[in-house]
């Protein structure tokens, strides 16, 4: 509180949430007021001036994690060009940086809060945009261009993701996906670094294509927290060898494939006992 000789000011700090930085800051001025009324010695005047700090960084936050995943639809567009250029090698690698933009950004939109801060953006709903362009599209027209994956298998897998990725317990209530979570650009490195032909390449993703719909409960790596800890401390050699597959590609050893099969054997794995025991 502070006085002069016209006037009296009072501070007062209001908390508006649990969150100490942001806060709002109300002045009363208490002054006299010789120019309306005589007869009115005094008037009091309430001024409020909110300062809003720690809210303003917040939203700043959340919206650089909306642009963040914003980024996945560049990136599509980068490895869609590669792809028509006939760049097999650079465009997975394209869409392997759209996997770890992927990977993180769920994580940064929890951390930033962002149907507080930035509720104006549908997160949920970019990020399946996202996703759908490349974890699905894409790789599909990958394989059809490199794999010679026939038009139909194409077309299967492409309609069955987009139920599978549509559907309202796509991601279950207990952090787990429902079905099949369209690993596709993990499916045709394996493809190709295997060097399987058109009529293998199509059996396998038609397979993995209705398995999309099963209801079978698949890990989701960085939300499922019984599993969370061990699998991703198991993603790490895996993510290195990958990257070491993307640089080989159909050069790359056949022990190092076989030895990266340790990850999808405990994925499926684990994702199967979870089924049966929820």
């Amino acid at each position: 509180m502070r006085a002069t000789s016209d006037s009296l000011y009072i501070l007062i700090f209001t908390s508006q949430n649990d969150d100490s930085s942001n806060y709002s800051i109300l002045v009363l001025r208490l002054c006299n007021s010789s120019h309306f009324n005589e007869e009115l010695n005094f008037s009091a005047i309430f001024t409020a001036y909110s300062l809003k700090t720690g809210s303003m960084n917040r939203k700043i936050f959340a919206l650089s994690v909306h642009l963040f995943t914003a980024i996945g639809s560049i990136l599509a567009f980068w490895a869609l060009l590669l792809i028509v250029r006939g760049e097999p090698q650079y465009s997975l690698f394209v869409l392997a940086l759209a996997v770890i933009v992927d990977s993180v950004d769920g994580t940064l939109a929890r951390k930033a809060d962002v149907t507080t801060y930035a509720p104006y953006i549908d997160g949920a709903l970019m990020d399946n945009i996202a996703d759908y362009l490349n974890w699905v599209l894409l790789p599909v027209f990958w394989a059809y261009t490199f794999l010679d994956l026939p038009f139909f298998a194409g077309s299967v897998v492409l309609f069955m993701s987009l139920l599978g990725f549509s559907h309202k317990q796509a991601k279950t209530e207990d952090n787990f996906f429902r079905g099949f979570p369209s690993y596709w650009n993990i499916v045709i490195l394996y493809l190709y670094v295997l060097g399987a032909n058109s009529w293998i390449s199509a059996a396998v993703m038609l397979i993995l294509a209705i398995m999309v719909i099963v209801p079978v409960k698949f890990i989701y790596p960085s939300r499922t927290s019984k599993w969370k800890k061990p699998t991703l401390l198991l993603s790490i050699p895996y993510t290195v060898i990958i990257f070491m597959m993307l640089y080989f590609l159909r050069e790359t050893p056949l022990w190092l494939t076989l030895a990266s099969f340790y990850y999808p054997v405990y994925y499926v794995a684990v994702s199967i006992y979870q089924s049966k025991n929820s």
